[in-house]
């Protein structure tokens, strides 16, 4: 599966790239680095191309791919998200990696400073499957089968499909707000915030059919950036 997302980059990129140079108005580059905060990491590759429209250079609209992981230790996933009691997944330790296709926009401050947004629309995830304790929120109103399955161990995994993550619950995925300062014409570092959504499934449907569990989080972060050149 890592090589097929792998390729997937490549290709992407290599077909973008070639459009890229018959246009002078499109810029290509890359962001890595990785968010923080506690005992959650979330590294990440960005490959962006961003075109500015020709009556406002300072503007400009981007779109490009990010491989992404998220690793956090004691983390509660819940469904449904939006529920005022929520049956939950207690995970002892929540690892997933994915790519996803996002775009964004950002304005250009003074030539060297880049102010903007981007977001996940579509992405395809992966990792261990896992053991996690299921809680049910209400047990007096569960069937007896999914009564059963309470305080048990269910199988989990990172939930594959993944669709506009940052609108839509129960799906992987980040969206960014971020600074990037070109420090000179090859290196530049980008800071900011992100917030992600990691989901898992159970190939079970528990309780009101319930197949899909999730968390959010929400940290900043830093990377390094590099411009490729056409």
């Amino acid at each position: 599966m890592k090589k097929i997302v792998l390729l997937t980059l490549l290709m992407f990129i290599a077909g973008t790239h070639g459009y890229a140079q018959r246009m002078s108005r499109v810029s290509t580059g890359l962001d890595f680095g990785t968010g923080f905060k506690g005992s959650q990491l979330a590294p990440s590759l960005l490959y962006y191309q961003a075109l500015n429209p020709a009556n406002a250079p300072w503007f400009q609209v981007s779109a490009g791919a990010r491989i992404w992981t998220y690793l956090a230790n004691d983390i509660n996933l819940t469904a449904p998200a939006n529920a005022t009691q929520s049956d939950i997944m207690q995970l002892s330790r929540a690892s997933a990696t994915g790519m996803n296709f996002m775009v964004g926009f950002n304005v250009t401050v003074a030539r060297k400073v880049d102010i903007g947004v981007n977001a996940d629309i579509l992405g395809f995830a992966f990792g261990k499957r896992r053991n996690s304790l299921y809680k049910l929120a209400a047990p007096g109103t569960a069937p007896d089968s999914i009564l059963a399955l309470n305080n048990t161990d269910i199988g989990i995994a990172p939930a594959n499909l993944n669709i506009i993550p940052t609108f839509k619950t129960n799906n992987s995925g980040q969206a960014e707000a971020f600074v990037r300062i070109w420090l000179t014409q090859e290196f530049g570092v980008k800071a900011g915030y992100v917030w992600g959504q990691v989901a898992y499934r159970s190939d079970a449907k528990l309780n009101n059919g319930q197949g899909r569990f999730s968390s959010t989080y929400g940290m900043p972060f830093i990377s390094l950036s590099i411009p490729l050149y056409n």
